[in-house]
């Protein structure tokens, strides 16, 4: 078992008081340091990790959240993190793999959830991406941005009927997503309309067909 010491704790709270004060290059300078001092110390790699991210290394953050995983690869906030620089560097795919390991650890995460549904969009694999979403609103029933999601994607796969049932609820939860929504709902609403007075005008011609026939 890794011994914390005291200096350690020290360095790691005089590095975190830099990240709250947003000074992310003073932080990264002491995590660098310790980590120098104690490479087997995950909590080093996993706060510089963070710092670095902070400050987006994304490049640097993932190689610090390896080393954290090469000591400790069953925690749930170091996959997480992983996932979210890999997001921001737009490797969605092994972002993916990241939140994945994530929810092996803890499958009840919304927010992993509904960034495994931001990856698989970004993939473009609408039906995977809406289930992920639908995980995350099933966990956390009041997560407007996960509804929105949701609704979005179903608005690109052209399943206008629940997208526009969907980004009404996202607005209902979060006034604020209204804007984003407003950007696309009126297409989806044009396109239902169309599609609905085709069938109804399919169907008077059918019924025109059929009574002329008898």
């Amino acid at each position: 078992m890794v011994t914390v010491s005291d200096n350690d704790i020290e360095k790691l709270n005089k590095a975190l008081r830099f990240i709250e004060a947003d000074l992310v290059e003073k932080a990264i300078e002491v995590l660098n340091e310790l980590v120098e001092e104690r490479p087997d110390l995950i909590e080093g790699w996993y706060n510089l990790g963070y710092a670095l991210a902070e400050a987006e290394k994304y490049e640097e953050a993932v190689k610090a959240y390896d080393e954290a995983l090469s000591i400790d690869n069953f925690i749930f906030e170091i996959w997480f993190n992983k996932g979210a620089a890999l997001y921001a560097m737009k490797d969605f795919e092994a972002a993916r793999e990241c939140y994945e390991e994530a929810l092996e650890i803890n499958p009840d995460d919304a927010e992993a959830w509904n960034n495994i549904g931001n990856c698989h969009s970004r993939l473009a694999d609408g039906e995977a991406a809406i289930e992920a979403y639908t995980q995350a609103v099933a966990l956390k029933p009041d997560y407007a941005e996960a509804f929105y999601n949701k609704a979005n994607a179903h608005f690109i796969e052209e399943d206008d009927e629940k997208a526009i049932a969907y980004a009404e609820l996202a607005v209902e939860l979060n006034p604020e997503l209204r804007k984003m929504v407003n950007q696309w709902i009126n297409v989806a609403r044009n396109r239902l309309t169309s599609r609905r007075e085709n069938v109804e005008y399919k169907k008077k011609q059918l019924e025109e067909s059929s009574s002329r026939e008898s």
